[in-house]
Parts: C-alpha cells; structure tokens; sequence
C-alpha cells in the first residue's frame, strides 16, 4: 500500500459458483466500462457472450474466445466440447465456465437489458411534463437498514410508451459504509435528487409514507393506485389506504406475476418507448439486475443473483404490472392491440 503507482492485476474464469469475488470485480469493471462509474484506474477486457441463454450457438463461442476467430483449429476444437456439452448435461458447467466465462450457480442468469438500449430513454428532469398525468407508484420496501425505492409510472396510450422517475431511500447512518462496499457514490446521488437520506440507524418509514403522499402537490400527478411487494410494506401500504385514500396492490413477486411485466418492459425499452428521467442510480440497478428463468421459462428477477441493490428496478415492475394488468383487461387503449408483439 505505500507504493506509488501501484499496480495489481487480476485473471480468471468464471467459476460454478456466482458467490466470489471475481464477479464483484467483473461487475464493477464493466460499470466502469458502460460510464456508470467514473474510474480511470482501472483497465479491463472481459470476454463473454451477450445472450448465456443460448451458450450452445456459434455466436457464443466466438464472443468469449477471441483467437476462435482467427485460428480455425481453435473454433473446432471448441465445437467439439460445446457438442459433447450438449448431448451431455454432465460437462455443461465445466464447457460453461471455462470455454464461455459463464458464472452459474444452479441457473443460467442474464442481464435484464443493455444499458445502451435502457439511455436510449434517458431524459432531461424537464422533458417529461407530469402534471395532469395519471401514475402507478411502485413500492419496494426494505428491512429498516437497506434501500427502499419508489417509482412512479405514467403510460401514454396514444404513443404507446411508458414514462417513469424513481427515487431511493436509505438511512443517513448507513450511506458512507454503503458508498464504501457497494462503490457507489451515495453522497452524489443524494446531491442530484435520485436518493434521500431518511432516518439514523434505520429507514424512516413515515419519511418514506409521505413522501408517496406528497407527489401530487409535488409533481400535479393523480395516482390511480400503488403496487407493492408486501414483504415490509404491509403497514404502510395501510396508512397509503386509510389516510391517503389509495388502493393498494399486492404484487406478487414470481414468474407466474411478473413474466409479462417483464416482457413488456423489454418490449418498450427495445421499441424505444420506455422514458425516464436522467438517474444514475437508476442506471445502476438496471445493471445489477439478474433474470433467471423457471421450470416453464418464464422469468423473474432475482435479488440473490444479481450483483448490488437493485430495488429501484423491482419498484418499477411493481407499478408498471399495474399498468399491464390495466392493458390486458382492456381499462386502457393500447397500441399492441394492432401493431404486434416483439418475442424472445
């Protein structure tokens, strides 16, 4: 440490487990990478495929093995592993791991979307008017001493797009460790607006309760309801009820839930109709995010596989399931009912 300009140099493989600490710096390397993070210091070339879900095409292969490309002995010799790979689910970890730079850990997990895609959305705070607009708040309420996020969400028949701002809340006591261990800088996000600090030790829940409440003084909104996931939000989710006058969702947490609602937000971001508010934090989540799939492929984000908080992403999908449920019942016009579905 009392050397200057020093210097440390880490290489690996992926590894069957996602529990280390190269995927820590895998993330962190490719945060930098995307400009989410500013870091000069750091130099990296990651190698790995854009869609693990399909490990099994050529694609894959030449992503994550570059001299495959150029030398074509390689290429085959790496085909032959892949084949024996395929037609046998015994050698699948090892051609996975150490030919493709895939981290698993019982399920093959994915990144929702690129955050390329996801800026394609990036507005300025005044672009998006929202006074007079009818939003859904998402909820994602924490244990007293992590983040809790809240996002609210317009959608516009007419353009068929979806607009959004998010917000998170942590306690004051806990934003330098936090800085520190999920290297992202708190203090500044707090500066621009996209977090607040509420409550010492932990989350000050009342804070959190009025802020929801304040939003149509604050922003001209009518909230036509609030989707939450009741784990910790039970309580407040009453006093939304009972002194706000809001009906409140309980959106359950699952595949079965959520698969559509994911889709759609896929669909909007690729179709370009996904619009949010300039938030870096948001943006980091966004990265964070891991999908994995069930027994039926249908998918749902997954806190325990993604790398870092990705609580703003979950209080989005809570408010924009609302809006899909509205769409699918027919409560509101939608322009998917005459242009058709992107599928994946």
């Amino acid at each position: 440490m009392n050397m200057v300009n020093k210097l440390g140099v880490l290489i690996s493989t992926a590894y069957e487990t996602t529990e280390n600490a190269m995927t820590i710096e895998v993330d962190y390397a490719e945060k930098v990478l995307d400009g989410l993070i500013h870091d000069e210091s750091i130099f990296s070339m990651v190698y790995k495929p854009s869609d693990p879900k399909n490990w099994f095409e050529d694609k894959a292969i030449l992503e994550t093995n570059p001299l495959a490309q150029l030398i074509e002995e390689n290429f085959d010799d790496i085909k032959k592993i892949r084949d024996r790979a395929v037609e046998s689910p015994s050698e699948r970890s090892n051609y996975m791991t150490k030919h493709l730079n895939i981290f698993i850990d019982g399920d093959v997990t994915e990144q929702f979307v690129s955050i390329d895609d996801l800026q394609k959305g990036k507005l300025k705070e005044d672009q998006i008017d929202w006074k007079g607009k009818e939003v859904y708040i998402g909820v994602d309420m924490s244990m007293t001493t992590d983040n809790t996020s809240i996002s609210m969400v317009h959608y516009d028949p007419v353009q068929d797009a979806f607009f959004n701002k998010s917000w998170a809340f942590l306690p004051v006591d806990r934003a330098k460790e936090k800085t520190k261990t999920e290297r992202v800088d708190y203090f500044y996000m707090k500066e621009k607006g996209w977090a607040h600090f509420c409550g010492e030790g932990v989350i000050d829940y009342r804070y959190v309760e009025d802020f929801v409440m304040s939003l149509p003084q604050k922003y001209g909104v009518i909230i036509k309801g609030i989707g939450y996931d009741r784990h910790n939000a039970v309580s407040s989710a009453n006093r939304w009820a009972q002194e706000g006058n809001i009906e409140t969702t309980i959106v359950g947490q699952n595949g079965n839930v959520l698969h559509s609602t994911n889709k759609k937000i896929k669909e909007a971001i690729l179709r370009k109709e996904w619009f949010y508010d300039e938030n870096d934090l948001l943006e980091i989540n966004f990265k964070n995010v891991r999908v994995v799939y069930d027994s039926n492929m249908k998918s749902f984000l997954n806190k325990k596989k993604s790398i870092g908080k990705i609580d703003m992403v979950v209080s989005l999908l809570n408010a924009t399931n609302l809006w899909v449920t509205d769409i699918e019942l027919g409560d509101v016009s939608s322009a998917y009912e005459s242009r058709g579905l992107v599928s994946f």
